[in-house]
């Protein structure tokens, strides 16, 4: 792998992981709600996905799935059916009274190991996730050398700048909630993010099964 190779890569990772999708949302939407308590448990959740992605591309078995379309079906409605249902919640909890508890309610209802999971969830069922670890990864490594290597040098380029992207979108996100609770508008915010946040998961389901492998 050349050093244009490498930089052609750094910059495209980086620009995907700064592009809003189900991903970013999601660590947005905990993140406003719990800081970096909640932020990092789904960045990790996010970036262990991504790790296995890694490790499937260096596999004949990563092949395979990339080349089975009846996988990505599934994928993309697994995918959607779970952005439904987090966007349904949000919503709801828009309406309901408990949408204008404060993150020290809400961690009570919500572990870190549910967010972290959660996390996980949403990126191994995310179709583009799958069609670039798998399909595309793949191009930027070199057969006449090591693969093993390789892939370890791209894993990092990718993961070690998409921690601190979704860290920074975390904490952006909190910090702004916060900002408008020394306006005094504490209930108001959160029913207005909890809404933000349904309707963009949602915009996220009908993307994904929108989303075609030819895209």
């Amino acid at each position: 792998m050349t050093f244009k190779t490498w930089l052609l890569f750094l910059v495209m990772e980086t620009a995907l992981s700064l592009s809003p999708g189900p991903a970013v949302f999601y660590v947005v939407s905990q993140g406003a709600r719990g800081g970096l308590r909640r932020t990092l448990p789904a960045a990790a959740g996010i970036l262990t996905a991504n790790a296995a992605y890694f490790a499937l591309s260096a596999t004949s078995l990563g092949a395979l799935i990339a080349a089975s379309a009846r996988f990505f079906v599934i994928a993309k409605w697994v995918g959607a059916a779970y952005l439904i249902v987090l966007g349904v919640k949000a919503l709801l909890a828009a309406n309901s009274m408990h949408a204008v508890a404060l993150e020290k309610e809400q961690a009570q209802k919500q572990r870190r190991l549910g967010v972290y999971v959660g996390a996980l969830t949403l990126q191994f069922a995310n179709p583009k996730a799958l069609l670039f670890f798998l399909a595309l990864l793949p191009q930027f490594i070199n057969l006449a050398a090591p693969v093993v290597p390789q892939m370890l040098i791209l894993a990092a380029t990718s993961m070690v700048p998409e921690f601190f992207i979704l860290a920074g979108y975390g904490w952006l996100a909190h910090r702004a909630l916060r900002a408008t609770v020394r306006f005094g508008m504490p209930g108001n915010m959160n029913r207005w993010l909890a809404r933000v946040e349904g309707v963009g998961l949602l915009g996220c389901a009908t993307l994904v099964l929108n989303f075609n492998r030819g895209n």
